[in-house]
């Protein structure tokens, strides 16, 4: 069995005798790594769903991303960087703005956002987001809170793990609570923080966004699970302030380069 019977029993007990927060404390983190990699198994095996970009075939456009994946792990409020993978994988599909990172820090980009994006502060901001999502275990607490703590826990504690496949792949479809996000948000400006990119670049991502819902363009799919407002923008902006209102580098042509790079290889493949 893969975690000890006596792990189960002391985390199964803690659900009758303690708050929520407790418990997510004492659901061991083996839980977001295997849901982790049974995804990231399911993604691999379906190529049609999720065409990953070569890596070989285009190793600057990798190398560009996991820079900016680096550069965020950087910081010290990253806590499980030394735990989850933070592996990067590149989806080949221009009509989808989007990017997320599942439950035990494994990061997906499309290659639509990463065209729909100004700049590498704006697409550092998404992908912080995302790791805040992993960092703050936000999957493994919303399995939770739909199946029931004991329910998720014996899945994972049980020999059987055609249920584990099963609960994987639903992971995409879940949607984070507005306190989820917030929480996102803040980390993510925090995580930009730490680093030389400016910090704004996760504010200046939503507003694209609602510029484009105002305009009525295509709808991102990013705000499918990552509804974007004037609030949040606003929130953004006071934990910038909050923690010293420091600018930092957009990385705008480095980006522009990088984008034109993605067009000239699709064009020719």
């Amino acid at each position: 069995m893969f975690f000890q019977k006596k792990w189960y029993l002391l985390v199964f007990t803690v659900i009758f005798l303690s708050g929520c927060n407790t418990v997510m404390e004492m659901i061991p983190l083996d839980i977001d790594k295997t849901l982790g990699e049974q995804f990231s198994y399911q993604i691999n095996v379906s190529t049609s769903d999720y065409p990953v970009l070569d890596p070989e075939k285009h190793k600057e456009v990798y190398a560009y991303v996991e820079n900016i994946r680096d550069q965020l792990l950087q910081s010290d409020k990253i806590k499980y960087k030394n735990q989850f993978p933070y592996s990067v994988k590149i989806i080949q599909d221009d009509n989808t703005l989007n990017a997320f990172c599942v439950a035990g820090g494994y990061i997906y980009v499309y290659t639509g956002l990463i065209k729909y994006v100004d700049s590498e502060s704006e697409l550092a901001g998404v992908i912080a987001h995302e790791i805040a999502h992993a960092e703050n275990r936000h999957t493994v607490k919303q399995l939770a809170e739909s199946y029931g703590t004991g329910i998720l826990i014996s899945l994972i504690f049980g020999s059987d793990y055609r249920d584990l496949i099963n609960l994987g792949q639903q992971l995409l479809s879940l949607k984070f609570s507005r306190g989820d996000e917030k929480e996102a948000d803040e980390f993510a400006v925090e995580y930009l923080y730490d680093t030389n990119y400016d910090p704004r670049g996760v504010g200046g991502f939503f507003k694209k966004l609602i510029k484009e819902e105002k305009d009525h363009k295509h709808i991102p799919d990013f705000l499918s699970t990552h509804p974007a407002s004037q609030d949040r923008i606003d929130d953004i902006d006071k934990k910038w302030k909050e923690l010293g209102a420091k600018e930092g580098e957009t990385g705008t042509e480095r980006h522009k380069k990088i984008v034109q790079l993605l067009t000239t290889d699709s064009r020719a493949e």
